[in-house]
């Protein structure tokens, strides 16, 4: 299934790619020139089309592309003339710099807080923390970016506006000035990401505190910390970790809005771009590994439920 799941996804972008509005040859060699020889010399025009197999059928182009995914030859890139592999490799190394931690961070942050707000609904932490997480979670990214954008950056001027590193560093120095790009966008995402992680957790926290086996505990006299933590959260973390396993492969593959907002060059700025510039072979790619990715967590996520829930492994032996 998880194969057949790609084999339809690379289909579909593979036909969005294509029928976006726009001659990739445009992009490709520029407007002014391509205007010059579409009157001057069309020959040429169709020699570069040829060159780059855009002359061809949609179904031969399918087929290439199909070729080209089963032997990892993704061909040259419209825009910088680099192989498509090696952008997308350079760019996926950004990417996971700034999705690990963000993944971690909120995490801990969102599932700590949303069990706790969740053990005691209606408490004083409940109370406080959940009108502050709604706003959060109903913000759309792009506007918490702009606004820590303007706020941090342009207003108080205490961290830089876009990019990755400074330029001229070298050894601890640029691993310090890329921290220090880092964390505008990381901010962004942790608060966003902590917010849905909370209100899950808070939510799966609150549903297990009922269960059978949580009350027997809370008859037999135990803790109430020893039934938080080795009773509701064990039960809680089922769907959690299945949205966190569906997260990472959003993260992986690129945070697009964020990206672009801050310059980072990581795997949803290099998708943006390839988009805007139709450039067929590295949007096909980057479709392809996000979509490898979301499918590998998925099976993560089934494999985790697996190994923490006894009652889906005996379901799965009968079967």
């Amino acid at each position: 299934m998880a194969l057949a799941t790609v084999y339809v996804i690379i289909t579909i972008s593979f036909l969005f790619v294509h029928y976006m509005p726009g001659d990739p040859l445009i992009h490709l060699i520029g407007q002014e020139d391509y205007y010059y020889l579409l009157d001057a010399s069309p020959e040429t025009l169709d020699a570069i089309a040829n060159r780059y197999g855009l002359n061809e059928s949609l179904w031969a182009q399918y087929t290439n592309y199909l070729h080209s995914v089963i032997t990892l030859d993704f061909g040259t890139s419209f825009t910088n003339h680099r192989p498509v592999l090696e952008n997308v490799l350079s760019a996926s190394r950004w990417t996971l710099a700034l999705s690990l931690p963000t993944l971690i961070l909120a995490s801990l942050i969102g599932g700590a807080c949303g069990l706790l707000a969740g053990w005691k609904p209606g408490g004083v932490f409940d109370k406080a923390s959940t009108p502050v997480i709604l706003v959060l979670n109903t913000i759309p990214s792009n506007c918490i970016a702009l606004i820590l954008l303007v706020v941090m950056a342009y207003r108080l001027r205490v961290l830089p506006i876009n990019g990755m590193v400074s330029p001229g560093l070298e050894g601890s120095a640029w691993f310090a000035s890329v921290a220090w790009h880092m964390v505008l966008p990381l901010a962004v995402l942790v608060l966003g990401r902590s917010a849905s992680n909370y209100m899950l957790m808070k939510g799966a926290a609150s549903q297990v505190r009922h269960e059978e086996y949580t009350l027997t505990a809370t008859s037999k006299g135990l803790a109430p910390r020893h039934i938080l933590f080795r009773h509701v959260a064990r039960g809680a973390m089922l769907p959690y970790l299945t949205s966190i396993c569906l997260q990472m492969g959003g993260l992986l593959s690129g945070s697009m809005i964020v990206e672009v907002v801050f310059g980072w060059k990581g795997m949803g700025k290099l998708l943006y771009d390839a988009v805007q510039s139709r450039d067929f072979p590295t949007a096909q790619l980057c479709f392809l590994v996000s979509a490898v990715l979301v499918v590998a967590v998925m099976l993560l996520a089934d494999v985790l439920n697996l190994v923490f829930d006894p009652r889906l492994r005996e379901a799965a032996g009968r079967d």
